[in-house]
Order: structure tokens, then C-alpha cells, then sequence
């Protein structure tokens, strides 16, 4: 694990950044940056894989922060001027991300963004960059995705998505060596727990319990390969920087397991004894599975699985609901 370093974390109110600020803030001098903007602005109630699902916070999340011992900046990815920003981080994540649905600017924000970042703080030992799985051409639904597999993927509610992402790729790619910075590129999954909304699984369950439909592709499922934020801390908090290379280290980041949604709802709606209602839809989550070979290879298992993980996380937000189980 890091320690006595000085952290930067971007997107830290989001899913992914908010775990991994909390397991190194004791040991380090953490730095958040995020908007904390108008917490009634728009947001998208799911994000896709690998983004922050919550894109705005109010001052009393950058207050419990704060108490917590971190430092927090006002900060919105792509702002040349980085106000309030130093430059002599020792490692810097990024998982700041911006959802406009207009794909100019998306990528100006995304890609741009992340570069000027890079830029900035161009001294840091280790730059990790959260990228997404989404950024996969779609194979067969099942198909457990590669770091070599096509790139071109889509994400069919918000088309803005991966074309900035893929984008960002290749500036971080591109300043990684020009820079110097040794750079790890993590394609996140699907990330769950106990911040913000909690996950998809979460959402999803809170859905049956109203006996709302899950919206499913035609013709077959969505997969994916959810991951706890427990090891999204613990591979953050020192494993994923150790790897980071010039040129950069590119990395599925994301569970051991493959599990398609129709089985991972079945099997918490059974724990609880209600019944999914299942509906086939265009335009449903559109996922993917990571394989996570190269993962363990460098870095090792996960600990947690989608069972236990996921379960944790529902009955965070839904008290008792499994009973005994």
C-alpha cells in the first residue's frame, strides 16, 4: 500500500475514486478533486462501466471528506488554468469523467482533459487512468473480453460514451510517453458497494423490490464481471500504480467471475422471495465481461466475489431484506 505519498484522486465523490481515497487517506496526504457542484443538477441514474454513476456532490460530502483528513479542490476535468492544484503529486488516479451527450465536447473533456492532467502533473512516479470495458467491440455476449480484443465498442444509451473514452486512451497513451509518466490504463468494469447509489446490482434490486421490469437485450443477456470496492481500494491503493509503465500498461480492471444480469437478479430476488419481471428492450445496459487473466498476473485475485460483494451491498441499502439468508 502507498504510504507517505502525496495522492491525487479525480471524480473522488463517484463509485470507483470515493473507496480508494478513503483506504489511503491514513496514510497518506490525499488530495480530492471533483465539482462538488449542485447535488440537484442532472446526472444519469446508471452510469456506464467504469464511470462515476453520481456526477455531483454538495458541500457535505466535501465536508465528511475533509473531516476525514483529505484535502479537497474544486476541480472540473478539462479546466486548463487546474485551479487550486499542485503540481508535485507522487501518483495521480484519474476517474474523473464527463457524460455530455454531444460528442465534441465529450471528447474535448474526456481525452483533453485527461492529457492536460497528465501534463500538469508530469513529475508524479505513477499516473493511473480509469478507462471502461466499454470501450470493446461487442463479440458474442458471453465472450470474455481481452486487452487485445477490437477496440470500437459501443454504449447504446449515451453513443458519446466510448468514443471519448477510446479517445482518452489514446491521449493518456500518447502523453505517457512524451511526458515520461509511467501510466496504467485500468478498464473498469462494474464497479458495486456501499457509496453513492451502490451499483447497478443495487439499483436493480431496489427496481424488483418495486416490481419494476429489468430491462434485458433481444435475444440474449447482458454480462458483465462486477467488482467489490474493496479491492477496487486495495488494487488501487498501491498494486495498480506498481505496474504503471512507459509506454502504458493497459489492464482489464474488474471481478474474477463472468455473471449475466438475469442470473445475478434471480438469485438475489430468490434470497429475498419476489419475482424479476424480465422485459427485452433496445436499449438496455449494454456490458461486457473483462477476462482478468492478465490481472492476476500482475497483481493477483480479487478477494470478494459477485455473490458475496453484491449481497453486502443490497443489504446496505435494504436492511434485512434477506433475512436469514
Amino acid at each position: 500500500m502507498l504510504t507517505d505519498k502525496k495522492v491525487l484522486i479525480t471524480g473522488a465523490t463517484g463509485n470507483v475514486a470515493r473507496s480508494i481515497a478513503m483506504a489511503l487517506a491514513p496514510r497518506n496526504e490525499v488530495w480530492c478533486a471533483a465539482r462538488f457542484s449542485d447535488p440537484s443538477a442532472a446526472a444519469p441514474a446508471t452510469g456506464p462501466a467504469g464511470s462515476d454513476t453520481k456526477q455531483y456532490d454538495g458541500p457535505g460530502e466535501r465536508a465528511s471528506m475533509e473531516q476525514q483528513g483529505m484535502r479537497t479542490v474544486r476541480w472540473t476535468l478539462g479546466d486548463p488554468d487546474m485551479p487550486g492544484l499542485p503540481t508535485d503529486f507522487t501518483h495521480v488516479l484519474n476517474a474523473a469523467v464527463n457524460f455530455d451527450p454531444r460528442h465534441d465536447v465529450a471528447v474535448h473533456t474526456n481525452a483533453v482533459g485527461a492529457a492536460m492532467l497528465m501534463a500538469h502533473c508530469r513529475t508524479a512516479e505513477a499516473f493511473v487512468h480509469v478507462s471502461t470495458s466499454a470501450v470493446y467491440e461487442h463479440l458474442e455476449p458471453d465472450h470474455w473480453h481481452v486487452e487485445t480484443d477490437p477496440l470500437g465498442g459501443t454504449y447504446v444509451p449515451l453513443p458519446s460514451y466510448t468514443v471519448s473514452k477510446l479517445a482518452a486512451e489514446a491521449a493518456v497513451q500518447a502523453a505517457a510517453q512524451v511526458l515520461g509518466v509511467p501510466t496504467t490504463i485500468a478498464r473498469m468494469n462494474t464497479a458495486y458497494g456501499t457509496s453513492r447509489r451502490g451499483g447497478i446490482a443495487v439499483e436493480q434490486f431496489g427496481m424488483m423490490l418495486r416490481g419494476e421490469p429489468i430491462a434485458v437485450p433481444i435475444g440474449h443477456d447482458d454480462w458483465c464481471s462486477p467488482i467489490d470496492e474493496r479491492d477496487i481500494a486495495a488494487q488501487a491503493s498501491g498494486p495498480l500504480f506498481d505496474i504503471a509503465s512507459v509506454p502504458a500498461t493497459i489492464v482489464n480492471w474488474n471481478g474474477d467471475d463472468g455473471v449475466s444480469q438475469r442470473q445475478y437478479c434471480q438469485y438475489f430476488a430468490d434470497l429475498a422471495g419476489i419475482t424479476p419481471v424480465f422485459e427485452e428492450r433496445e436499449i438496455t445496459w449494454d456490458s461486457r465481461i473483462g477476462d482478468p487473466t492478465k490481472r492476476e498476473r500482475l497483481i493477483g485475485k480479487c478477494t470478494y466475489g459477485w455473490r458475496e460483494g453484491m449481497k453486502r451491498a443490497i443489504e446496505h441499502y435494504h436492511p434485512g431484506v434477506f433475512g436469514a439468508a
